[in-house]
C-alpha cells in the first residue's frame, strides 16, 4: 500500500516543484540574453569599456548583497514561521526600509569600485552615477523578490529576478545599438537602469498587499533586522567576492587585454552553477516550513536530492566546457578570447563543490545555524583575499582564477563540515541521479522516502 505524503511535506514539494520549474525556465531564457548580450558588448566596445561593463555586471549582485546585508535570507527564514499575516506584511516592510537604508551609502562605494578602471577617462562620471542608480536599483529588486519568495509567491517572485530584467534588457540594448552610429558605454547603461527600474516599479505595485508601506519601524527594530541580517550577509558577501569580486581586482590590476579575458571568463563561470543558486532559491521557503513542522527527515532528503541534480548539472557542463569551450568562445567572441577559455575551465571546476555541498549551507540556515555560518565564512574570506592579490600581482589572470576556485570550494567544504559538526545528519548527493530527479518532479510516497532516505549518506 503506497502511503501519501503529509500534508505539510506534500505543500512544501509542490511550492518546491513549481518554484524550482519555473526559475529554471526563466533563467535559461536570461542566461542566454545575458550571453547575447556580452557578446554585443564585447563586440561593439573597445577593451577598457568591454571590462569595464563587466566589472559593473560583477557590482549588481555584489552592491545589493551589502546593501541587503544578509536580509534576503532572513526574510525567507522568518516569515514562514509567522503565521499572524499582518505581522508578516511589518516583517516585509521593516526589511524593504532597512535595504534602502543600507543601499544608499553603499551603492556609491560598489560602483566606484566597478568603475575604477576609467578613472581619467571622460566617460567615467557618467558611468559612475548610472553604476550607483543600477546597484541601488538591483538591491530592492531583490529584496521584494525574497519577500515574494517568503510568501509562496511563486510568479511574482520569479518575475523580479534578474533573469527576467536581462531578458527585456537584450532587445532594448540591441535596438539602441543598432540605431546608434557609435555605440557607447553610457547608452547602454541608460538603458539597463531604465529597464530595471520598470521592473522595480511593477514589483513594488504588486507587493502592496504584502509589504507595509506605510509602517514606519523605531530605530531599535531596523537595528535589530540588520544585525540580525549581518550575520548572514559575511556568507553572501564571500561567495560573491570570491569569484565575481575578482573582476574588479583583475580591471585595476591587470592590462586591459587581460582584465577583458578575465571578465569574460568569470562571467560565463558564474553561470556554470546557475542551477545551484535556482535550487537554494527555490528550496528555502518550502523547507522552512518544513523544518517548522518538525519535518526535518524530508528536509534532509529534499537538501540531498537537490544535490544529486546540481553536482551532476555541473560536472556535464564543465566536461562540455573542458573538450569544447573554446570553440564555443571563437564562435561567440572571436579568436582574439580563445584563450580565455583556460581560465574559464578552471573557474568552472571551483564550482563543483558549491553544486554538490551548498544545501548545507541553506540547511544551517532554516537550522538556526547563523553564527556558524558567518564564522566559517569569514576565514575563508580572509584567507581568499590575501591570497587573490598575491596571485593577481605576481601570477596573473591565471594565478588569480585558481585561487578564486580554491577559494569557492574551500566555502562550502567549509560548511559542510560546519554542519556535519552541529547537526545530527547532513545532506550529501548520491548516485541515485534518477530517483532524485523523479522525487523533485513528482510527489513520492512517503513509505519510499523513509526508504530512500536509509540509504542516503550522512
Amino acid at each position: 500500500m503506497r502511503c501519501a505524503l503529509s500534508a505539510d511535506a506534500a505543500g512544501a514539494q509542490t511550492e518546491l516543484r513549481r518554484s524550482f520549474s519555473s526559475r529554471v525556465i526563466i533563467a535559461a531564457v536570461g542566461i542566454i540574453a545575458t550571453f547575447l548580450l556580452t557578446v554585443i558588448v564585447a563586440r561593439t566596445l573597445n577593451a577598457r569599456d568591454t571590462a569595464t561593463f563587466f566589472g559593473i555586471l560583477a557590482a549588481l549582485p555584489v552592491g545589493s548583497i551589502v546593501g541587503r546585508v544578509g536580509l534576503g535570507a532572513n526574510i525567507v527564514r522568518l516569515i514562514p514561521s509567522e503565521p499572524d499575516h499582518k505581522i508578516q506584511r511589518i516583517i516585509a516592510g521593516t526589511h524593504l526600509r532597512a535595504t534602502v537604508l543600507m543601499t544608499l551609502p553603499t551603492a556609491p562605494i560598489i560602483s566606484f569600485c566597478a568603475t575604477a578602471g576609467l578613472l581619467g577617462h571622460g566617460n567615467f562620471p557618467g558611468a559612475f552615477l548610472l553604476t550607483t542608480a543600477m546597484v541601488f536599483i538591483e538591491s530592492v529588486r531583490m529584496m521584494l523578490s525574497d519577500i515574494f519568495s517568503a510568501f509562496g509567491l511563486v510568479f511574482a517572485s520569479v518575475a523580479t529576478t534578474h533573469y527576467v530584467r536581462s531578458a527585456v534588457v537584450l532587445p532594448v540594448v540591441t535596438i539602441v545599438t543598432a540605431l546608434s552610429p557609435h555605440p557607447t558605454l553610457s547608452q547602454m547603461l541608460v538603458s539597463y537602469s531604465l529597464v530595471a527600474l520598470i521592473q522595480v516599479i511593477i514589483a513594488l505595485i504588486a507587493g502592496r498587499t504584502d509589504i507595509a508601506f506605510m509602517h514606519a519601524p523605531g530605530i531599535a527594530s531596523l537595528r535589530a533586522v540588520i544585525a540580525s541580517g549581518l550575520r548572514l550577509f559575511s556568507l553572501e558577501l564571500t561567495a560573491f567576492l570570491i569569484v565575481a569580486g575578482t573582476i574588479w581586482l583583475a580591471n585595476s590590476t591587470l592590462s586591459a587585454y587581460d582584465a577583458r579575458h578575465y571578465g569574460v571568463a568569470t562571467t560565463i563561470a558564474t553561470q556554470v552553477t546557475i542551477l545551484e543558486g535556482l535550487a537554494a532559491t527555490a528550496v528555502l521557503p518550502p523547507a522552512a516550513r518544513l523544518w517548522a513542522a518538525n519535518r526535518k527527515q524530508e528536509v534532509i532528503r529534499m537538501l540531498s536530492n537537490l544535490a544529486t541534480v546540481n553536482t551532476t548539472i555541473t560536472v556535464s557542463v564543465v566536461v562540455v566546457l573542458i573538450f569544447c569551450g573554446g570553440f564555443a568562445l571563437t564562435l561567440a567572441y572571436g579568436p582574439s578570447l580563445r584563450d580565455a577559455n583556460l581560465l574559464l575551465v578552471i573557474l568552472a571546476i571551483g564550482g563543483i563543490p558549491q553544486a554538490a555541498l551548498s544545501v548545507n549551507t541553506s540547511l544551517l540556515i532554516i537550522a538556526g545555524r547563523i553564527n556558524e555560518v558567518c564564522r566559517t565564512a569569514l576565514i575563508v574570506l580572509t584567507l581568499v583575499v590575501p591570497s587573490a592579490i598575491a596571485a593577481v600581482v605576481w601570477g596573473g589572470a591565471t594565478a588569480l582564477a585558481i585561487v578564486s576556485a580554491c577559494g569557492l570550494s574551500a566555502l562550502y567544504i567549509g560548511e559542510w563540515l560546519t554542519a556535519r559538526r552541529v547537526l545530527d545528519e547532513t545532506p550529501l548527493p548520491h548516485v541515485r541521479v534518477l530517483t532524485a530527479a523523479r522525487e523533485l518532479a513528482s510527489e513520492a510516497s512517503h513509505a519510499d522516502a523513509e526508504s530512500n532516505l536509509k540509504d542516503l549518506p550522512s
